[in-house]
């Protein structure tokens, strides 16, 4: 008789709760971290802590499935595994994979990774219940640096005593706003040189956009001559140094949580290209040429009037 009370009530235990599952336990999960950065070129891991707590002596594991309930449509979430086997009240490991996917997203963007996971006993859940477990992950996207130089006409021929330009185009491609230095890392010899302008800011590439920002830089030279009546014929090759730097924070992980890094690392805060050039410079120099030109053109135009008038 004591045992069928025993039996009775159980049942009403089970059965009861005005006809919804009994709460049988709870899934907990804990991440390492609830904040992240991902980069350009590579992935980011967040491990996570996941527990299932019985809510009663229970020795029976529960399957577990993990499911991403949001994300940013310009990264990929890939959890491993993606169906647990957890043991009461012991301790599984779960990992988060993040990449970004979509590359014309501008440095800094940010986004949340809503995950939730969810449990079932092994011997099936009818009218038992466990609460599942949900958290979400901050996800920043981390400055990648990178441009490039493009000459419109690398090679280019003038005469002495000339100014000769050299148009260029620099292009961002990278995922933030860069501030970039030219220099000349070989000087063209005894050519006189002007960079302008010798700085630029160039924006990144807007979602949507087909095209590179970039901004144009003329190099001006200055051809040689000599002080007396000379003949030129010379080749002269120079190149041009531009180094970007990154305007956007970045974000590394260190002793246990992410930290603001301001060294320059390259392809990520910073980064340097070289532009090569040669210019010819072919012909005479007559010293006090354009005075004596300009002095007969004096005399022409007097003989002119005089035949006029």
């Amino acid at each position: 008789m004591f045992k069928k009370l025993i039996i009775l009530v159980g049942a009403v235990l089970l059965f009861s709760q005005s006809g919804s599952a009994v709460f049988w336990g709870i899934i907990e999960a804990v991440p390492d971290t609830t904040i992240s950065y991902v980069e350009r070129y590579g992935v980011q891991e967040v491990t996570v802590g996941v527990t299932y707590k019985p809510a009663i002596y229970g020795w029976l594991p529960v399957y577990a499935e993990v499911s991403i309930e949001g994300a940013p449509s310009w990264l990929t979430v890939t959890p491993t595994p993606q169906i647990l086997v957890l043991m009461p009240n012991r301790e599984t490991t779960l990992k988060l994979t993040m990449a970004v996917k979509q590359h014309d997203i501008i440095a800094g963007t940010t986004g949340s990774v809503d995950v939730a996971i969810r449990g079932t006993l092994v011997t099936g859940a009818l009218l038992r219940q466990i609460k599942e477990a949900k958290f979400s992950i901050t996800v920043g996207y981390n400055p990648f640096t990178e441009i490039a130089i493009s000459a419109v006409k690398p090679i280019e021929r003038t005469a002495p005593d000339r100014e000769l330009p050299f148009v260029i185009n620099i292009y961002n491609y990278g995922n933030s706003r860069v501030v970039v230095d030219l220099t000349a890392e070989k000087e063209p010899g005894n050519w006189r040189y002007v960079i302008s302008p010798s700085t630029v800011v160039i924006e990144p590439k807007q979602p949507g956009e087909e095209t590179f920002p970039y901004a144009t830089v003329t190099v001006t030279l200055t051809s040689p001559h000599g002080t007396a009546i000379s003949y030129h014929n010379d080749w002269e090759d120079f190149a041009i140094r531009a180094k970007a730097r990154s305007e956007a924070p970045y974000y590394q992980y260190k002793g246990g949580q992410w930290q603001r890094v301001t060294d320059e690392i390259d392809l990520v805060t910073k980064y340097e290209t070289t532009a090569y050039f040669l210019a010819k410079n072919k012909g005479f120099y007559v010293p006090g040429f354009d005075a004596v030109i300009l002095f007969l053109g004096i005399a022409v135009a007097g003989i002119l009037i005089r035949k006029k008038k």
